[in-house]
């Protein structure tokens, strides 16, 4: 069985800017062998409330920190990230789904958890609130875990 917990997780959020400062995001997601890549559209300050929802998760056990990026309905790529607790002793995971929200037999949809320590979500948090996508087209993150 392969051990998805060894191999290092990661997550490159590139964008594009057009002159009216409409952005695509490329979110390209790396979990073990398996990797994910889905694009969207938004503004430069996309990812900022994500980043400040992560600097200081989690609260509590109960917390969680969720992005939605695309459309949730169907014809439409989505993709969810959500910071959460799996456990009362406070150990977090990042979830994420990407979904192209296709009927069968085009329908393609992904859904996984990294194992991630809450200072490796926070310093995703610092990537993110901090973005900005006019001057640093890149972020990258990787998942730390002890």
């Amino acid at each position: 069985m392969f051990n998805f917990e060894k191999q290092p997780s990661r997550i490159v959020f590139a964008v594009s800017m057009d002159d009216d400062w409409d952005c695509t995001f490329d979110v390209t997601v790396a979990y073990g062998t398996i990797e994910a890549h889905m694009h969207f559209y938004g503004q430069p300050d996309t990812w900022s409330q994500f980043g400040k929802q992560l600097l200081n998760f989690p609260r509590n056990p109960a917390d969680s920190a969720v992005f939605e990026g695309g459309v949730n309905t169907k014809g439409y790529d989505f993709m969810c990230l959500k910071a959460y607790c799996y456990d009362a002793g406070g150990h977090t995971a990042l979830k994420v789904i990407i979904d192209n929200n296709a009927e069968e037999p085009r329908e393609c949809r992904i859904e996984f958890s990294i194992l991630s320590e809450p200072a490796s979500l926070t310093q995703l948090g610092r990537l993110l609130a901090g973005w900005d996508v006019r001057t640093v087209s890149e972020r990258i993150w990787e998942a730390q875990t002890s």
